[in-house]
């Protein structure tokens, strides 16, 4: 059973994984817990510990201080996607069959997820495909055809795709906009068919959208917002929108709730 000190280092890491260092400050406030929580954290004797102060800087141990970018703060885009990833990560239960999708915040989630969870990861993005091998129980299942750089994407529409058989129990979808008239919307219309099939294909089907996103729209359109079971956010959303979600009978979770409409 993993501790709240060995999630708390795990979560550092994963902050880590974008810039090369975190100010102690930004992270005690991103973690919700104290600074001297944190310093206790690093300072507990574990050698394998692959993370060190300095400066007031936490770095990761293997990346040489010499080669550390200047300061810079946490960029509230990063702090927004941490907030969502913890949420969603925490709705991976064991032996769950999980679709993820190709957005910024997908190899977060999964590095969300304890260890020593049991799961299978379907995916179409190189970036998330590599988290998910990076977890020691997941088994990751990798959507095959050409690699689109544009949006960190594997597919062939012309060709079967594991989608096609399988039934995930939850699917995660990443958004570029989400707007009362014209739905869930997403920045590159040549993802559409992989996105709109593994919606289908889900049994619990989830959206994951910043706030900054609410009232923005994008070339392709997902579905209307009653597609998804449950929607995740880094704050409360707009009143419209939870009204929305009221009629359309989906969950709204976000870090201050944790649920505030019954999900189908």
């Amino acid at each position: 059973m993993e501790t709240k000190q060995k999630a708390r280092i795990r979560r550092l890491m994963a902050l880590l994984k974008q810039p090369a260092r975190i100010h102690l400050k930004d992270a005690a406030r991103m973690l919700e817990v104290s600074v001297m929580t944190i310093r206790r954290d690093l300072n507990q004797e574990d050698t394998d510990l692959p993370l060190s102060l300095l400066g007031g800087y936490i770095v990761m141990v293997n990346k040489p201080a010499s080669s550390l970018p200047a300061a810079a703060p946490v960029k509230k885009s990063q702090q927004g996607e941490l907030a969502i990833a913890e949420l969603a990560a925490g709705l991976v239960s064991e032996h769950d069959v999980v679709f993820f999708d190709n957005g910024s915040e997908m190899p977060l989630v999964i590095s969300m997820i304890p260890d020593e969870m049991t799961f299978t990861g379907i995916c179409y993005s190189h970036q998330v495909f590599i988290a998910l091998n990076q977890k020691p129980n997941a088994t990751a299942i990798l959507c095959g055809g050409t690699y689109r750089p544009k949006s960190d994407a594997i597919y062939d529409p012309n060709n079967p795709s594991p989608l096609d058989s399988l039934n995930p129990r939850k699917v995660f979808i990443s958004a570029s906009g989400i707007h009362t008239h014209f739905g869930v919307s997403w920045f590159n219309p040549d993802d559409l068919m992989t996105k709109q099939k593994a919606v289908r294909r889900g049994l619990r089907k989830v959206v994951l959208a910043r706030h900054s996103l609410f009232d923005e729209v994008a070339p392709a359109s997902i579905g209307p917002l009653s597609t998804f079971d449950i929607l995740i956010s880094d704050r409360r959303i707009p009143p419209e929108y939870e009204s929305q979600c009221r009629d359309g009978s989906v969950k709204i979770i976000t870090p201050d709730a944790s649920g505030n409409e019954g999900s189908r």
